[in-house]
């Protein structure tokens, strides 16, 4: 264990009958003060017909949860839950929405919702467009103009699929050299991400209400796809987003200097990704923290162990900390699943009476809630 950091857990959730899976599991804080998370769950795996949204609750701080209630049910459609946030009124914000599982999350039905008792119960779903139907978003920051953005991405159908193998494509520097690349039998191209144009934009709403979204930016430079985007607001008002890269070894970055009205091309970054979700935020002491797995080989998934924690005081110019705070040994089998290492993926993190907490799910079976001390 660090001696720098240490970490304690708490299982929020351990997957079984008909809710098995645990998948990204995400956190909030509800108006009258309770924890909520939600995941994605199903009987199995995902993508799956019988997925869907749930949701637990905490009223003691994260140290005992309730069973999961559902949240968004499956239908014709999957279902998925998404970001939350507390309005202006004091009310609860929920963005959820459906895809066709079959489609592999590249098509999205999303709506808005709003709770008056803290997500015991919820209004009227009103729909909302997002890209199309071809976008999804994730947790807002907040700027300094008091603007909510909302990390954003996009699957566009491509004309024309790619067809040479992941190895290659991973190593095009754009459109015309990945479609110029010609296929290899019996290796695979990349399944949606040849099929589809992988990018990433912000939602822009004018205050806490997000009632409508604008979207800004096409960050989509690199053929083989970028998605899954975080971002955070440095202290001279530049807007910084990492990026999940698939197959590609490493997180990508973009910057923005305009309050997130455009953005500058993606690069590759020095912090080792394996094709997974990150989490950052800004500590109330002013430092930067990063949460992810911090291994990557361009060409392969990477594993998603051990969770990491960077730490960075100078506005991610560099990361003066970097700590495994939690590793698991030994392999794993769901249900249907190669054996492999164990999963320890999808962080999201909080900030909580002035305290770093975070979420994440192991092996796709647990969902647990993790406090971070800093010393």
């Amino acid at each position: 264990m660090s001696a720098r950091i240490t970490v304690n857990q708490r299982l929020i959730y351990s997957g079984r009958d008909r809710l098995k899976l645990v998948c990204a599991v995400r956190l909030w804080e509800a108006p009258n003060g309770d924890l909520l998370s939600t995941w994605l769950s199903g009987s199995d795996n995902e993508p799956a017909s019988d997925n869907c949204a749930v949701m637990s609750r905490s009223s003691d701080g994260g140290n005992t949860w309730s069973d999961p209630e559902m949240l968004v049910a499956a239908g014709e459609m999957a279902g998925a839950a998404g970001p939350m946030l507390i309005g202006k009124r004091g009310q609860l914000i929920a963005f959820g929405g459906y895809w066709p599982y079959d489609k592999h999350y590249t098509e999205r039905y999303w709506f808005r919702m709003e709770s008056n008792d803290s997500g015991h119960t919820w209004g009227e779903r009103q729909p909302l467009t997002v890209h199309n139907n071809y976008g999804g978003f994730g947790e807002p920051i907040q700027l300094a103009n008091g603007e909510l953005l909302f990390p954003g991405a996009f699957h566009d159908p491509r004309p024309v699929p790619l067809v040479a193998p992941i190895k290659q494509l991973c190593e095009a520097t754009s459109e015309e050299e990945a479609l110029a690349m010609p296929a290899v039998p019996g290796e695979s191209s990349g399944r949606k991400f040849a099929t589809h144009l992988h990018g990433c934009c912000v939602y822009i709403s004018p205050d806490e209400e997000a009632t409508s979204l604008q979207e800004y930016g096409y960050i989509a430079n690199r053929p083989l796809g970028l998605l899954e985007p975080v971002c955070v607001q440095l202290r001279d008002g530049r807007i910084v987003m990492l990026m999940r890269a698939e197959w590609g070894g490493y997180l990508w970055r973009a910057e923005s200097a305009d309050n997130g009205r455009t953005w500058t091309p993606a690069w590759e970054t020095d912090i080792p990704n394996p094709s997974s979700h990150t989490s950052l935020i800004r500590l109330p002491d002013g430092r930067i923290a990063l949460i992810h797995n911090p291994t990557g080989q361009k060409g392969v998934f990477g594993l998603r162990n051990p969770l990491s924690i960077w730490i960075s005081d100078d506005e991610m110019a560099s990361w003066s900390i970097r700590e495994d705070v939690i590793a698991s040994s030994g392999n794993y089998r769901p249900d249907n699943w190669p054996a492999g290492p164990n999963r320890l993926a999808y962080p999201h993190a909080k900030i909580l009476d002035g305290k770093l907490v975070f979420v994440y799910d192991r092996n796709r079976r647990d969902a647990v809630f993790v406090e971070v001390e800093i010393r």
